[in-house]
């Protein structure tokens, strides 16, 4: 089991535009051959390999999610049916009214609690952190154990940066790295002191 960040990034470590956009980003998910869908009532993806198998081992290895407030409005929560069907924990000072039909949601308003929780709701599965400012609190709470970055041949030029005002230095090990198309895969674990 691992805490695990993973974005897409240009070249110049931006997760999005100035806007808040993503499509130059994750548009690899549709420049290869093979359909794949990552949940119910998701879009198909078009990849190839290695992007492809990597999707999916990272799919079926989580048990949790954990987002913000600001991904979980933007994604309605992923409508209730994130990939692999797994509970998410929300980062939030406002719980919302009501939630989506579909998995559990828990919701917490610190990094401590959301991560213990999604770590118990994930078991011997992984915790999948989707979003800058949560993965940059797991980091700077000591709680985060892998950075997945899927670096896109881009450069933004100006946007969100994913570590921006993190506590560092932080060290990483040496990456593992997939070469994919419009896409290369590098997977850091964090080194504790």
């Amino acid at each position: 089991m691992s805490v695990i960040a993973n974005l897409a990034m240009s070249i110049d470590g931006f997760i999005a535009d100035s806007d808040g956009g993503c499509d130059d980003l994750f548009a690899f998910y549709d420049s290869g051959s093979t359909e794949f869908h990552a949940a119910p009532g998701w879009p198909a993806f078009h990849m190839d390999e290695p992007s492809l198998t990597l999707f999916r081992e990272a799919i079926a290895r989580i048990g949790c999610h954990v987002m913000g407030r600001d991904l979980y409005d933007m994604t309605n929560g992923w409508n209730g049916h994130p990939g692999n069907e797994a509970p998410i924990v929300v980062l939030t000072h406002e719980p919302p009214a009501s939630t989506p039909e579909g998995v559990p949601y828990f919701f917490f308003t610190d990094i401590e609690a959301a991560i213990t929780r999604a770590v118990e709701v994930a078991g011997d599965l992984d915790v999948a952190i989707a979003g800058g400012t949560v993965a940059r609190q797991a980091l700077d709470a000591g709680l985060l154990d892998v950075i997945d970055v899927s670096l896109v041949p881009v450069v933004l030029g100006a946007g969100i940066p994913w570590f921006a005002g993190a506590r560092g230095p932080v060290r990483l090990a040496d990456p593992v790295v997939h070469e994919g198309h419009r896409v290369t895969h590098l997977r850091y674990a964090v080194l504790r002191d």
